[in-house]
């Protein structure tokens, strides 16, 4: 690839991946450095910012994600580490990444998990370090049609003992970052065209905030 713009279409047009465009918008705040991509699924965002010149870790619970991660970043002539691990379980270092992306994974953690995660993460952040977070809202679809599943914890949903879903409200993600300066703040509703399930819309938070 030449440049930035021609790996974002081959991602685009070959994988459906893309990655988030706050990300794009704000790259310019972005001190080059060390990144990690906690949740790294396909790599779509870390593979972009590798290719932008970032030093790029990738971690994931999911062998078969990490397995693809790497063999992709080889494929597009790209040097990125994946780590297969929970996030939960993950030692982030203190004061080391100039971004540390979290896009649409702690949905699916306790909100206990969830404090603790998040904690590391801005821990993690050097001086004027990055965060992205993405996450699904109370006002998601899935969240609305099983509010008969409710937790004990609020906005959040039980299937079994070690299957639950949190959802967020804008409240509780900008108090979760108040030590942070806002860079942005978005919500948005979206349309999910599923086969297998049936359409139905997600509703979501992004948020980018700088140490």
């Amino acid at each position: 690839m030449n440049n930035w713009i021609d790996l974002y279409e081959y991602l685009k047009g070959s994988y459906g991946d893309e990655p988030e465009h706050l990300l794009i918008e704000y790259i310019d705040l972005i001190d080059k450095g060390k990144v990690l991509d906690l949740g790294v699924g396909t790599g779509r965002n870390s593979l972009f910012l590798s290719s932008i010149g970032y030093d790029v870790e990738g971690v994931d619970i999911v062998d078969e994600n990490i397995k693809n991660y790497p063999e992709k970043s080889k494929g597009l002539q790209l040097d990125v580490d994946g780590t297969v691990a929970d996030i939960r379980d993950f030692e982030i270092k203190e004061n080391e990444y100039s971004l540390i992306i979290v896009s649409w994974v702690l949905n699916f953690f306790k909100k206990s998990e969830i404090d603790m995660i998040i904690e590391k993460i801005k821990k993690g952040l050097k001086p004027k370090g990055i965060v992205y977070f993405g996450a699904f809202s109370i006002l998601d679809d899935f969240y609305i049609k099983n509010l008969d599943k409710a937790c004990e914890e609020q906005y959040s949903l039980c299937f079994s003992e070690s299957q639950y879903r949190h959802y967020f409200t804008k409240e509780e993600v900008l108090n979760y970052f108040e030590d942070l300066t806002t860079i942005a703040f978005k919500s948005a509703m979206f349309l999910d065209e599923n086969d297998k399930i049936g359409d139905h819309y997600h509703d979501g938070f992004e948020y980018v905030g700088r140490k």
